[in-house]
């Protein structure tokens, strides 16, 4: 009795240190198994937030491209736009077309202006150019200036009598022959369209035989040319 007894105790003590064993052995491999568990969360948790940080990245570098991009096009647009409105017909400048007025009162052409032929000077008797127009008048009749202005010089010499010769800008001058000057005109004087130069005479001793008159010419850029392209139409 007293052997079983014994046996008894130490089949008891075996399982108890067999039991004991087996527990230890399962806390060892749970402890290692939350270890690993715990590893292996805490790498994806780096991992996720690597990739949060990547994509925040790309995100604000794609959000700051776009961004150029819409301020570059909208300043082109602007820009397209100002120049658009710049642009308008309306803007461009107008030229007005230059017309005299006529030069002497109460008169005729007596002799035209000629570029390619000659004509016939009655006093010099010779045929020759004549690069004006002759205006046939009452000797003391008003001459006008046909144009503002201003007195660029006043001449006079014993062949050709007294000259005037207006400059209007733009290359275009005026030239009053064969007249009387007034006394107020002198050099540098700033003269309005339709005041009074001077009246007709018979001073142009090159011309005396054709009687009073005002012998007018118009030069641009340098060259007399026909001063109808000036004058005004209906008082040609």
């Amino acid at each position: 009795m007293a052997e079983k007894t014994k046996k008894n105790k130490a089949f008891t003590k075996k399982n108890l240190l067999y039991a004991l064993w087996v527990v230890a052995l399962v806390a060892i491999m749970v402890t290692a198994i939350i270890i690993v568990t715990a590893v292996s969360s805490r790498k994806t948790g780096n991992m996720l937030e690597n990739d949060d940080n990547s994509a925040s990245e790309i995100t604000s570098s794609g959000d700051e491209k776009t961004n150029a991009g819409t301020g570059n096009e909208t300043s082109d647009v602007s820009s397209e736009t100002k120049n658009d409105e710049n642009e308008k017909p309306d803007d461009k400048p107008t030229i007005n077309r230059i017309t005299f007025i006529m030069p002497c009162e109460n008169a005729e052409v007596s002799k035209g202006y000629t570029s390619d032929t000659v004509v016939f000077n009655s006093t010099l008797g010779a045929y020759m150019g004549h690069m004006g127009i002759d205006f046939s008048a009452e000797e003391g009749a008003k001459v006008y200036c046909v144009y503002d202005g201003i007195v660029e010089s006043v001449t006079t010499s014993y062949l050709n009598g007294t000259t005037v010769t207006v400059n209007h800008g733009n290359n275009l001058k005026t030239v009053y022959n064969s007249i009387v000057a007034d006394e107020s005109l002198y050099e540098g004087a700033r003269i309005s369209q339709g005041d009074v130069i001077g009246t007709v005479s018979a001073n142009n001793l090159q011309e005396y035989k054709d009687g009073a008159h005002l012998h007018f010419e118009v030069i641009k850029n340098g060259s007399k040319i026909d001063p109808e392209e000036y004058l005004i139409g209906e008082e040609k």
